[in-house]
């Protein structure tokens, strides 16, 4: 079974007109609220999204074509061997353990357990309540959870906090829109991190930490006004909060069932928040990063702020982070004993150069801007960060756009101006001239490919 995750699973409205799941997506944000004692305020749960460009709650694109391609590759069949589940994302996590009991239920071939499950991103959260409150521990065989926030993700407080940047916060409406309708979802609240720290009061030199979860600490002008006190809307920011932390005992108590978590490894990823005084808004907010997969905290997706032992690294960004080549063969092999060749060690984040081996400790990504007019110049940034000395011209990495039918090579150089154990790659991209959102492909020798993405469109030139 294949359980998707946040903005992972297509809604429609009453008509069959689709929401969340294409390119109309940020556009159509405001229609995703709840209204309290709503439900899903109408809208339906129509499938899987598989290939189409969505811009959401994490800037997140979900491309699901490819790990469903490799389940087909190893021999499953829908309906038959594999069984996806999709749900509305929006609802709380424990309303949809609820309904995926129900689809267990409903569904003969694993109505008497002994199945394995593939989890990704908050989809695990949801595997995880099913096992400890409906009895799935006694079904499953075992899990793989890709990208899993078993201790929360900080880019769900920067959402509330900044949006998703000028232009797309225009598109879905406004910042005022964007916290109004998230604030809405109480699966928002379920993904805050719950990690020893996350959220301090005070400088980095020094500062006190406080309880994200507590209603106390979420007061003030910034709010809509419909959240700040009494009221319907209040009380979904509070059962919110509540349920975010019963998760965090569930999080902490392992089922007895055979688990494989992917941790993104080396992609800058928002850790630690930082506010003058706990009731200030989130305009004054501000973020550090460490490392993940740009959305999940690497030790967020281990469930152990601890150590990393027993878990497998990705180089791959969140929404994708199951195309590393790694975690597919790590995949085959778990689910198809026998059908992939193993892989000696895990060697993510060793190169072989003219230097020697040498350790990657951080990878960084950027297009500037990544909106931006049909035809105009962006620029594309790759930094990279190694544990040892790395001699200039010793790592090349590939770069590409991708087109409908085919991809275009860009010309990156060298540009590296500091320490030396740091590489720095600077090309240059023509927009497209059509209104769409571009993959860009990076690609790096011995470690595999992760993209970025431009979105083209006339409305940047008013930004």
């Amino acid at each position: 079974m294949f359980i998707p995750g946040i903005l992972g699973s297509k809604l429609a409205d009453g008509a069959g007109n689709t929401v969340c799941g294409d390119r109309n997506s940020l556009s159509n944000y405001a229609k995703l609220d709840i209204p309290p004692g709503a439900g899903g305020n109408g809208l339906k749960v129509t499938g899987l999204i598989s290939n189409i460009n969505v811009l959401g709650p994490f800037w997140t694109i979900h491309q699901y074509d490819d790990l469903i391609g490799l389940l087909h590759d190893l021999g499953f069949e829908n309906g038959k061997t594999l069984f996806i589940f999709p749900y509305d994302w929006r609802l709380s996590n424990f309303e949809t353990a609820t309904r995926l009991e129900s689809f267990v239920h409903d569904t003969p071939l694993l109505r008497d357990g002994n199945f394995d499950i593939v989890a990704h991103s908050i989809g695990g959260v949801v595997t995880r309540i099913w096992m400890n409150q409906h009895g799935g521990a006694a079904k499953a065989h075992k899990v793989i959870y890709l990208g899993t926030p078993f201790l929360g993700s900080m880019n769900s407080l920067e959402t509330i906090s900044n949006g998703w940047g000028t232009f797309a916060n225009l598109v879905a409406g406004g910042l005022g829109t964007i916290r109004h309708v998230t604030l809405s979802f109480p699966s928002i609240y379920e993904s805050f991190p719950t990690y020893v720290d996350c959220c301090r009061e005070g400088t980095k030199a020094k500062f006190s930490p406080y309880d994200i979860l507590d209603p106390d600490n979420w007061k003030g002008t910034w709010l809509p006004a419909e959240y700040r006190a009494g009221g319907a809307r209040r009380q979904v920011l509070a059962s919110g909060l509540e349920n975010a932390g019963k998760l965090r005992s569930i999080m902490a108590t392992p089922p007895t069932v055979q688990e494989i978590k992917v941790t993104g490894d080396v992609i800058d990823t928002k850790l630690w928040l930082y506010t003058p005084d706990r009731t200030a808004g989130p305009d004054s907010w501000s973020f550090t990063s460490s490392r993940g997969d740009g959305t999940v905290p690497i030790w967020s997706a281990a469930a152990n702020f601890k150590n990393l032992e027993g878990t497998d690294p990705s180089f791959v960004e969140h929404s994708t982070i199951f195309a590393d080549k790694y975690v597919r063969s790590r995949i085959a092999r778990e689910l198809v004993p026998g059908t992939a060749p193993p892989v000696a060690a895990p060697t993510l984040g060793e190169i072989e150069t003219a230097d020697g081996t040498r350790h990657l400790s951080s990878v960084s990504t950027r297009i500037d801007p990544p909106v931006a007019i049909p035809d105009s110049k962006a620029n594309l940034i790759i930094d990279m960060t190694f544990a040892e000395s790395i001699s200039s011209g010793t790592v090349n990495p590939t770069t590409e756009l991708v087109g409908d039918t085919s991809t275009t090579r860009i010309d990156v150089s060298e540009a590296t101006s500091r320490s030396d154990n740091h590489l720095e790659f600077r090309g240059a991209l023509v927009a497209p001239l059509r209104e769409d959102t571009f993959e860009v492909r990076v690609s790096i020798p011995d470690q595999g490919t992760t993209s970025i993405y431009l979105t083209v469109s006339a409305k940047a030139a008013t930004k």
